[in-house]
């Protein structure tokens, strides 16, 4: 793994990284700093650290992935919120078919005289094959009380009733697979992304 000074945010910074080399991401977000950074990956691992630095600082994490064949896909996502009245977001959204493996680790960290701070993290992952998996492992670490913090994980296969309703009004399969897909990744796919999670999904839904 390679290591690197961290990004200093001081500003609203966008950040879109499709299958970035497997080295950690360090974002240090200063005094009234804004981050957002969306990353997609279908055959390399991610790890990155949000570094909430001064007061008024935000973070919003987007992670799309695309596992097939006989991926092992490893992404750890970790926010720690140095000091008070800081907020985090953390979405990731993410579809598994053939024999492939995803690991998610991500975590929120709150010390003690962090007060005041709010963070959020929500993984959803749909399984494509009855031989992929999917293991998600949200973490809160909270030493502070005054905060506000949620974390959520679901995974399973697409809803058969959804799939039943839009074959019943014409749609294909296939169409209606990806439509569904489609809609399901919608939050966290900017439009960078669209046309390799389209050549994806042709591939391999």
């Amino acid at each position: 793994m390679t290591n690197f000074n961290p990004f200093l945010i001081h500003e609203q910074k966008n950040t879109i990284v499709q299958n970035p080399e497997p080295f950690k991401w360090v974002f240090d977000v200063q005094k009234d700093g804004i981050l957002t950074a969306d990353f997609l990956q279908t055959d390399k691992n991610l790890d990155v650290l949000v570094l909430l630095n001064g007061e008024g600082a935000k973070s919003k994490i987007n992670c799309a992935y695309l596992s097939n064949k006989n991926n092992r896909l490893n992404l750890d996502i970790k926010v720690v919120h140095k000091v008070k009245n800081t907020f985090s977001e953390q979405k990731i959204k993410g579809l598994a078919t053939d024999n492939s493996f995803v690991n998610f680790c991500g975590l929120i960290e709150i010390p003690h005289d962090s007060q005041k701070c709010d963070g959020r993290l929500n993984h959803r992952g749909v399984l494509l094959s009855s031989k992929a998996s999917i293991l998600a492992i949200p973490q809160l670490e909270i030493w502070a009380d005054d905060v506000q913090c949620a974390h959520g994980s679901a995974v399973g296969p697409l809803d058969k009733n959804q799939l039943f309703y839009l074959q019943a009004r014409g749609l294909n399969k296939f169409d209606a697979t990806r439509l569904l897909l489609h809609s399901f990744l919608a939050d966290v796919m900017p439009k960078d992304f669209e046309s390799v999670i389209e050549k994806w999904m042709v591939e391999n839904v």
